[in-house]
């Protein structure tokens, strides 16, 4: 396996998680960015908002994990595209929702986010039709008597644990700005 390899599966997991972390920290937004882009009835639109974290956090912990990374990736792939594949309908359809993307500020939907998510989804094809990757195997391998779920469960309750102690440090300055205004 190539570092260069390993990069991009553990590259995209975090990016994946992240988004996802994002999206569950706001979950309202999320639903209304998805609404926005009126691609689905609004009943569904809060369905979405819920099960897109989820998919990108399973798609997340199994690309850093080595997991099947052809398949892994294929699906990443198949996640980015049909994100900007809504993104490029939505412009056709002369409407600029906000892009959901979760990760930093949330913009609204612009050519640039298409080619950009367009852009991961060629990426994560491409490093899909690379031989592949051990993955996080090699670490498996180096720590006697854990077995490859055990090391996958672990990994999943470290980024829980990490996702946990995130929603609580913004907890806790939500609370300390509003602590602030009150005075």
């Amino acid at each position: 396996m190539g570092e260069f390899q390993f990069a991009v599966l553990t590259w995209q997991g975090f990016l994946l998680i992240a988004a996802a972390a994002a999206k569950v920290r706001a979950p309202r937004r999320f639903a209304m960015a998805v609404a926005g882009y009126r691609l689905a009835p609004s009943a569904l639109a809060e369905t979405l908002a819920w099960s897109v974290p989820g998919v990108e956090v399973i798609l997340g912990a199994g690309l850093i994990s080595g997991w099947h990374p052809t398949i892994m990736l294929r699906l990443a792939a198949a996640l980015f595209a049909s994100f900007g594949l809504a993104m490029a309908l939505a412009l056709l359809r002369g409407r600029r929702p906000s892009c959901g993307c979760g990760v930093g500020e949330d913009r609204p939907v612009s050519w640039l986010l298409v080619a950009r998510t367009g852009g991961l989804a060629i990426f994560a094809g491409l490093s899909s039709a690379i031989p592949p990757p051990l993955g996080l195997q090699v670490l498996w391998r180096a720590t006697s008597g854990l077995s490859r779920d055990a090391a996958l469960a672990t990994l999943i309750a470290l980024l829980l644990l990490g996702m946990t102690w995130r929603a609580l440090t913004v907890g806790l300055r939500v609370h300390n700005r509003l602590e602030a205004l009150r005075r």
